[in-house]
């Protein structure tokens, strides 16, 4: 379903568990912030940005797992666009932002940027989450059954990049495959995946 009324603690609690995620020996993304805190709030930041977008979707009214992606040529609006700069802007340094581009720049382009360029449409899943206190329930499968399944109604493949191993993995055994694996060096890996229509 998706979210059409603005629920601050859902995205405090998305914002949490991206913050404080365990990637065990990886490195993930939150290398770039100053604290975990700081992650969380860019993510709660975030999930503002994908409300104001109209991109933002939830498994039921109770909120287990929420997904935020876009539709072929689906924009995002002035609002949407707003609240990401502000929510980056309010947690990272200059520096920190110009250390991520580097390093996203290191490991080459994405997939959404190829696919972009080839001018292909593909749905681009930018956030999955499951809320903490439903994880290991089976929502993550029913969070990206909805993207799957505009995936599969449109004829287009489903996208998205993470940046641990073991987040790989579990897309994997949900259906998507990895396309490819974008090293940044020091600063972890960027792993693309994709799941084509069936």
């Amino acid at each position: 379903m998706k979210i059409t009324k603005w629920d601050a603690q859902a995205a405090e609690d998305i914002g949490h568990a991206f913050g404080y995620y365990d990637y065990g020996q990886e490195t993930g993304m939150g290398v770039f912030y100053s604290s975990k805190e700081a992650v969380a709030n860019y993510i709660a930041g975030y999930v503002r940005m994908a409300f104001e977008g109209q991109m933002l979707y939830a498994t039921s009214e109770r909120g287990e797992g929420y997904i935020a992606y876009t539709l072929p040529g689906q924009k995002i609006n002035l609002k949407a666009g707003m609240a990401i700069l502000k929510a980056l802007f309010h947690n990272m340094s200059l520096k920190e932002m110009i250390c991520m581009g580097k390093a996203l720049s290191k490991g080459g382009k994405s997939l959404q940027d190829r696919m972009k360029k080839e001018k292909k449409d593909f749905i681009f899943v930018g956030m999955v989450c499951v809320r903490e206190q439903y994880q290991g329930q089976g929502y993550m499968r029913k969070v990206l059954d909805m993207a799957f399944s505009e995936g599969n109604r449109l004829h287009v493949p489903v996208i998205l990049e993470t940046d641990a191993k073991s987040k790989c993995d579990k897309y994997m055994h949900l259906g998507m495959e990895l396309e490819g694996v974008r090293d940044m060096g020091a600063y972890g890996k960027m792993y693309d995946l994709i799941k084509y229509p069936d």
